[in-house]
């Protein structure tokens, strides 16, 4: 795209959202005008007017001498002077630079500000049509101050971030250039590649260019670090006499800066961040020369030391690819969380403390000031706290930037040594003496030999494990091999590797230790998180386990809980405990946060605030429960009926297992059409194959005319019957296919020998049959369930005596129970809450679904129906039929739980009424309402609290306890 291309298409996309929506706020939008020249000296690209006229925002894009706006640092001083003088002169009160890519919102008028220290905002862009609409929205949030602009500490890593994305790509460029034109340094990088165990020499073209664009991203970080290192040093005092002053010629940038940083290494000894594989130097920086040194001059004016929070681990957040980090199962942690965390652990100034898994050091930098804090003469204490720290991670690169972390936590002292350790955690034993580790410091690093001092007893243990499925875990024997020495054997092997950080640290920790994590909320409703809690509840006072409604990881679809609990080897004392599970609705500060978790307060508890959900329970209590996910999303009503004297578990009434499993649907299922084109309809059965065929309760003979499951097991029993002894010399399958083309069934006959010829006879589950291709006989239930749900859930109603695939449960009820009786309890909300509550939440994109086993649908929850009175059942029965006759009568897009609410609400009115709750439907719509909200927001970036929330906070007394609170205060959190 050219630049007036770009232009162009921004000023469509506002001029369209201005067009459709004028009024934004208070902000009433007038009119967007390119190259506005007005009053000014050059033209403005982009100019934003409101209704009277008046200039709102100036847009810019080109600098001097650009050709392409794609080309600019939307950061670059040039772009952001020249934005500046055109704000200030046509009275506009914002400015912005932009880029395609990239856009970046000034306040015009800070007089005395450098760039970096002025108010500022920073998007990125993926789609400009939504972003010019979202810009407009923004642009009045900020004119009403009802905006916030980015923190310092936000604005600097974006500015990072911004000049990383353009030095990376001419760098790139640069090192392909060079490949190509030396063949001396060809081989050099061949070699660097291989001893990293990568194929460059013989790879072709694409994978090239692949192992070069990796390449180029990690050295432009490298250089920006390097860069940024230097200037933190040159303003420390520590260093103040070793470190000149970083000054580049624009004639000699590349030269000039290993002067300085060779400066460094020789007086300082920093290698850790100043010497890397010889191969990062050799690329030309000429591409990137003048805008390095303007990047130089711009840190001039630059407080680096004004950052109280993880920046070093923000930006490498930040400029790493989230696909890298992924496949380590890393992911940064923000600074409110590990100080939340540090505060909830970290009790003395003496405290020892531990992070196993310590990526770029958040945790460890949080609880350095922790430490520091508690510390009654803080002065001169630098050595003391890193004596304290022990940080553990796999990966050489974290390691050594947790090092430099926490060297620069005090520059006015100088950093002897830091107790970081290049390890595999479950390499290491506790309370155990070696002989040499590999450690990570400020100084590069290297082996320590003779004795080290053994890692054990410890005040707290703190940290983010890595996020890897079990599927994923290399040598997890090894892994596991602690475990004996916990009594945690009967752990499931299914179990993720934040489990085992869990269960390994408990080794680390003295008796009254401390341990607090952030992990994956999976172990809250798992089946190996079963095992988890267990083990949990076996080794500690379980104290708090916290959820957020917003999603603590940018860039991870993950759901996530922080976890604080307390070695207690005394059993008694681990009983009484009393366990919190609070769920924050909204911003808290961390103080009020450490309140809530530290105060005492009675087991079986409710508050219901609405900035936060608190409920207690005693962890004696918490040895019978094994889904514990619903202690943050149930209302009330949920602990009531699952508590019910008249409820009973859906497997007392009925079996429950799962639909059809092929193993081979290419084969077994085809469309209606399909079979009859080939001749076979004769040979089928309906098939239920995907909820997507589903929508309304009743299945009928109508729906089943989509799908046929091939159904040939009387046929193959009868064969069978007939051939037992005429075909001795062949295999039975052959008997089969031999006694079906005698006895007519020839195109039965090529379609199995057509799958032969395909291979679906040789699959696993296929060649375990007895005759590959019957499927047995087929079961036929008159309800089945879903294993997972989207917006609506229903318990299907087989009229048409379907058979169901694997996404399907098949529910046969016992003789003393009526179907509809049991159909209608399934298919009320209250059936649904439990499915929400009870299972567990699968994510995904566009949705999070609401899942379940075949396990947790046998412990479903459900009124009795032997409790019931004939005139109860009665009118759930004719509730029901209602529900099934409405849906009926609807078209296929008019099936919502709206245009059905009369209906269903009097099935949950009479399912509700057995337990004598009839007057809490409106209390079971709304939790069902707010679990789907929750759901349709849960895979989304930002997931903003979508629960209905009461005006005043409720108290709810659970078996009779209640306690009032104190409003809390809203925070930065």
């Amino acid at each position: 795209m050219s630049e007036a291309d770009i232009h162009f298409e921004f000023y469509r996309h506002l001029t369209n959202g201005i067009t459709s929506q004028a009024q934004r706020g208070s902000t009433e939008y007038g009119a967007v005008r390119p190259e506005y020249s007005d009053g000014l000296s050059g033209r403005a690209d982009l100019v934003v007017f409101d209704s009277s006229n008046e200039p709102i925002a100036v847009i810019e894009a080109k600098q001097p001498g650009e050709d392409s706006s794609r080309d600019i640092d939307p950061y670059s001083p040039a772009v952001i002077e020249q934005a500046l003088e055109y704000g200030a002169k046509i009275g506009a009160p914002y400015c912005a630079t932009y880029n395609g890519n990239r856009l970046v919102l000034f306040r015009t008028l800070e007089p005395g500000k450098a760039f970096l220290e002025r108010s500022t905002k920073s998007y990125e862009i993926t789609s400009t049509e939504k972003f010019a609409d979202e810009f407009l929205d923004e642009l009045a949030r900020f004119q009403q101050q009802d905006a916030t602009w980015d923190s310092l500490d936000d604005a600097f890593v974006n500015r990072v971030r911004s000049f990383h994305d353009y030095v990376t790509p001419r760098l790139e460029e640069s090192l392909t250039d060079y490949l190509e034109a030396d063949s001396e340094f060809r081989d050099s990088f061949s070699q660097w590649a291989a001893k990293q165990g990568i194929e460059y020499a013989s790879a072709d073209d694409d994978a090239k260019r692949e192992v070069i664009s990796e390449f180029s991203e990690q050295a432009a970080y490298l250089l920006i670090n390097k860069v940024l290192f230097y200037k933190l040093l040159e303003n420390s005092p520590a260093y103040e006499d070793e470190i000149p002053p970083l000054a580049v010629s624009i004639h000699r940038v590349q030269e000039d800066l290993e002067d300085h940083f060779d400066v460094v290494v020789s007086e300082v000894d920093f290698e850790a961040i100043f010497e890397h594989d010889d191969i990062f130097g050799e690329i030309p920086l000429d591409p990137i020369s003048e805008k390095l040194r303007e990047f130089i001059i711009e840190l001039d004016d630059q407080d680096l030391t004004q950052f109280d929070s993880d920046v070093i681990g923000r930006i490498y957040e930040g400029v790493i690819p989230y696909e890298r980090r992924r496949e380590m199962g890393e992911y940064y942690t923000p600074p409110a969380v590990c100080d939340l965390i540090t505060r909830l652990t970290v009790d003395s100034a003496s405290d020892s403390v531990l992070d196993p898994a310590c990526g770029s050091g958040g945790f460890l930098v949080s609880a350095y000031h922790r430490l520091q804090e508690l510390l009654p003469e803080p002065a001169g204490s630098h050595s003391r706290i890193l004596n304290q720290l022990h940080g553990i991670d796999i990966n050489r690169f974290p390691a050594h930037l947790t090092a430099i972390n926490l060297a620069i936590q005090d520059l006015s002292s100088y950093t002897e040594s830091v107790n970081v350790e290049i390890n595999d955690f479950f390499n290491i034993q506790p309370d155990t003496l070696r002989f040499s580790r590999e450690i990570a410091d400020a100084e590069g690093g290297g082996s320590e030999d003779g004795l080290v001092d053994s890692l054990g007893g410890l005040d707290a243990v703190v940290g983010n494990p890595p996020y890897i499925r079990s599927r994923n875990i290399d040598e997890k024997g090894r892994v596991r091999e602690h475990l004996s020495n916990v009594d945690g054997e009967f752990i499931s092997k299914r179990m993720d590797i934040y489990g085992y950080f869990i269960t390994h640290s408990t080794q680390f920790l003295r008796d009254g230790g401390r341990l607090g994590v952030i992990t994956s909320d999976r172990w809250l409703d798992t089946g190996y998180g079963a095992d988890l809690q267990q083990f949990i509840l076996d080794h500690y006072k379980l104290d708090a386990v916290i959820r957020f409604d917003r999603q603590t990881f940018s860039d991870a679809l993950v759901g996530a809980s922080v976890v604080i609990m307390t070695k207690e080897e005394d059993p008694s004392q681990r009983q009484q405990n009393v366990v919190k599970f609070l769920r924050v609705r909204e911003s808290l500060g961390i103080d009020d946060i450490e309140s809530l978790v530290k105060d005492d307060v009675p087991a079986n508890q409710m508050v219901d605030d609405p900035e936060y959900r608190l409920i207690t329970q005693s962890q004696r209590d918490l040895r019978e429960q094994d889904k514990w996910s619903v202690h943050f999303l149930a209302p009330p009503l949920y602990f009531d009926a699952a508590g019910h004297s008249d409820v009973i578990e859906l497997q007392d009434v009925a079996d429950v297992n799962r639909g059809l499993t092929s193993g081979a649907n290419d084969f077994y299922y085809a469309r209606r059409e399909e079979w009859e084109e080939l001749g076979l309809t004769q040979y089928t059965t309906p098939l239920l194959k995907a909820t997507g065929q589903l929508s309304r309760i009743r299945f009928d003979d109508e729906d089943a005319e989509e799908w046929g499951v091939l159904d040939i097991h009387k046929l193959v029993e009868q064969a069978l019957d007939e051939v037992a002894d005429q075909y001795a010399d062949i295999d039975r399958t052959e008997q089969v296919k031999e006694w079906l083309g005698k006895n007519g069934h020839n195109s039965l006959v090529e379609y199995i020998e057509w799958g032969e010829d395909n291979g679906y006879h040789d699959r696993p589950t296929t060649s375990a049959r007895d005759i590959w291709f019957d499927l047995g006989e087929l079961e036929r239930p008159s309800l089945l369930m879903t294993d997972f749900t989207w917006r609506i859930y229903r318990a299907v109603w087989n009229e048409a005596s379907a058979t169901s695939d694997a996404q399907f449960y098949n529910i046969t009820c016992s003789d003393e129970v009526d179907e509809k009786l049991l159909g209608g309890l399934l298919n009320s909300r209250l059936s649904w809450l439990m499915v929400e509550l009870r299972g567990r939440w699968a994510g995904g994109q566009g949705m999070t679904r609401a899942r379940i086993k075949v396990y947790e649908a046998e412990e479903l929850p459900l009124p009795d129906p032997s409790e019931m009175s004939a005139e109860e059942q009665q009118r759930i029965r004719e509730a029901f039929e209602a529900l099934m006759e409405r849906e009926d009568a609807l078209d296929e897009d008019e099936r919502t739980v709206a245009n059905t609410e009369e209906a269903r609400d009097q099935l949950d009115r009479a399912v509700l009424a057995t337990l004598g709750m009839s007057d809490r439907l409106d209390e079971l719509k709304r939790a069902i309402e707010g679990l789907v909200a929750m759901r349709e927001r849960d895979a989304g970036d930002n997931t903003e609290v979508l629960v209905t929330r009461p005006d005043e906070r409720e108290v709810i007394e659970l078996e009779g306890v209640s306690e009032a609170r104190e409003s809390t205060t809203l925070s930065d959190f």
